[in-house]
């Protein structure tokens, strides 16, 4: 059964007996695919969904503390954001310059806050604190690579991973 929500509106079932919802929203100049996906409806509360809904409304601030954690992870050379910004230096060469919109100088910070985040995946029957409740997919270029960071939130807003994949 589909369920109703002031946020949300009509949030479908899946043949699975899961929930689903999709939307796309603007951040900025760009447009960001969100992805709300339950296994079982019956794990769902209303807070997390009035979670998800307090994410999606704040998504700048979000979208803020994601790229910090990013930057954080710089002083770390085996981080997975460190690994990223090598692989796309290495793969893009001088062509990387093109897509930065930011130029302060450093290379890496540059990379950081050029990324387009493409996707936003919210799992609100993963309620624990210690559950992954949110991830963002950044890209630098998704039409040129296949490679993304992943940073996860849990229900709190507090960032718990990031991993690279691609």
């Amino acid at each position: 059964m589909a369920i109703e929500h002031d946020f949300f509106g009509i949030i479908d079932e899946t043949a699975s007996g899961g929930l689903a919802w999709q939307d796309t929203v603007e951040l900025g100049d760009q447009a960001v695919e969100i992805d709300l996906q339950a296994d079982a409806e019956s794990r769902v509360t209303g807070y997390a969904l009035d979670s998800a809904a307090a994410l999606l409304q704040a998504l700048e601030g979000f979208d803020a503390r994601a790229r910090d954690a990013l930057v954080a992870q710089l002083s770390d050379r085996a981080s997975e954001t460190v690994n990223y910004v090598d692989q796309q230096v290495d793969d893009m060469g001088e062509s990387l310059l093109d897509l930065l919109v930011h130029n302060s100088g450093d290379l890496q910070v540059d990379v950081l806050r050029s990324l387009q985040l493409m996707r936003i995946a919210l799992f609100p029957e993963n309620s624990d604190e210690d559950d992954v409740f949110a991830t963002f997919d950044y890209s630098i270029s998704p039409d040129d690579t296949d490679a993304i960071l992943i940073v996860s939130f849990d229900i709190r807003g507090d960032v718990v991973a990031v991993e690279m994949q691609g």
